[in-house]
């Protein structure tokens, strides 16, 4: 029993003593986190923000500051530390993160995650008073514009959606006699991966971030610099618009030139995918060389009635000849549709049937595309069907099967 009672008396000085010499949430901060702070490697926050998020925008040299402006932010949960969103922020990583970065999260989560336990048991930490919420350098809606998602889901929208027009001489699942008689060049879109293409596009320097509108991305698309694939789209058109607006957006917040939420762009609620129709008008009254005109598709009823609501529209402009007007035919998606990566057949994207085809001449391009499509329309056509996709299969019609609308 006197062994026993030795070993209990020993055991319960050893507590005391390391009770005694607890690590205090200052001297975990200092230990843990600070070399986090000093280090050179890019924290976890890189891998999901372009911008306006690293570990040093809410974590300063004081601990009991920074633990302050966090509970103010409503990312400690003082009740349940190991949930605390700041937590949960650092555990969320995207599909392709890499080892160096995982192994880089873990230490982030170990450390931070131990320093918060220690603090919500800590009555210094507790009654720091908390500050105006004015601890980050970006407003929140700036850091929400600058994820990674969120701007790949732009790029998706906006350009990826339309990489169809550019696949057969730049995508290597169809273009090897491109890339025998240019060279591997000619391949940066990375099939159904819009991410990758992404980050090849800035490799290979397609996209300026100093003069974004002189990127060769568009300027070739426009026809502006030399391309053996001719003009893509219209200049100053929708397409040309949003591809603009997007490697602008693009830019500004690779090269943090954004301040506040108030810069951000409004894009266009309308999002458009390339459905690989073709169609050609010939024989057009007079109008001036380079006009600017957009044909929008309505379905029709049974009855032969046609929906107000275009479901799909294509732009152009007149031709060099003056009597000819070509597109491409785009679906006009609903925003709450799932973002494609992947081709997709054209029938799935526009069910086959008839459609009224209604010819709108456009002398403001700089409209927005929801107004655009809302201009009265001066001439319409039927179809009783859809055709074949693809530039040899394009769609002719001539303008006298047109009839006043």
């Amino acid at each position: 029993m006197q062994i026993v009672h030795r070993l209990m008396v020993v055991g319960a000085t050893l507590v005391g003593a390391l009770s005694l010499h607890a690590e205090t949430p200052s001297e975990i901060y200092q230990r843990r986190i600070i070399p986090l702070l000093q280090s050179p490697q890019a924290s976890s926050c890189a891998e999901c923000h372009l911008h306006g998020v690293k570990l040093d925008d809410f974590l300063t040299s004081d601990p009991h500051a920074s633990f302050a402006s966090l509970r103010a932010r409503g990312w400690i949960d003082i009740d349940n530390p190991s949930e605390s969103k700041l937590l949960q922020f650092i555990a969320m990583k995207p599909e392709n993160s890499s080892e160096l970065m995982n192994s880089v999260r873990a230490s982030e989560l170990a450390a931070i995650g131990e320093w918060i336990r220690a603090s919500v048991r800590d009555p210094d930490s507790l009654k720091t008073p908390i500050p105006q919420l004015n601890d980050l350098k970006l407003d929140e809606l700036l850091i929400q514009h600058a994820r990674k998602d969120v701007v790949l889901s732009r790029f998706v929208d906006v350009v990826w959606s339309q990489f169809e027009r550019c696949a057969n001489c730049h995508s290597p699942d169809r273009n090897a006699r491109q890339v025998e008689k240019h060279g591997a060049q000619m391949n940066w879109i990375i099939p159904n991966s819009p991410d990758k293409t992404l980050d090849l596009l800035e490799q290979r320097k397609l996209i300026d971030f100093d003069q974004p509108r002189a990127s060769l991305l568009l300027t070739k698309a426009l026809g502006q610099a030399d391309h053996g694939g001719g003009v893509k789209f219209s200049e100053g058109g929708h397409t040309d618009r949003q591809w603009q607006q997007f490697l602008t957006d693009y830019a500004a917040i690779k090269l943090g030139r954004y301040v506040d939420s108030s810069e951000i762009p409004a894009f266009s609620s309308l999002r458009t995918w390339r459905t690989g129709l073709h169609l050609r008008i010939k024989e057009l009254p007079a109008l001036p060389v380079g006009q600017y005109a957009i044909v929008s598709m309505h379905r029709l009823s049974p009855e032969g009635k046609a929906e107000d609501q275009a479901v799909a529209f294509g732009e152009g402009r007149v031709a060099k000849d003056g009597t000819s007007w070509s597109t491409t035919i785009m679906l006009l998606e609903p925003t709450a549709m799932p973002r494609l990566r992947a081709p997709i057949e054209c029938k799935t994207l526009l069910p086959d049937g008839r459609y009224q085809l209604r010819w709108t001449v456009v002398e403001d391009v700089t409209q927005a595309l929801e107004r655009i499509l809302a201009l009265p329309s001066t001439a319409s056509a039927e179809i009783d069907s859809l055709w074949k996709t693809g530039h040899s299969a394009a769609k002719t019609l001539l303008f006298n099967s047109f009839s006043k609308y």
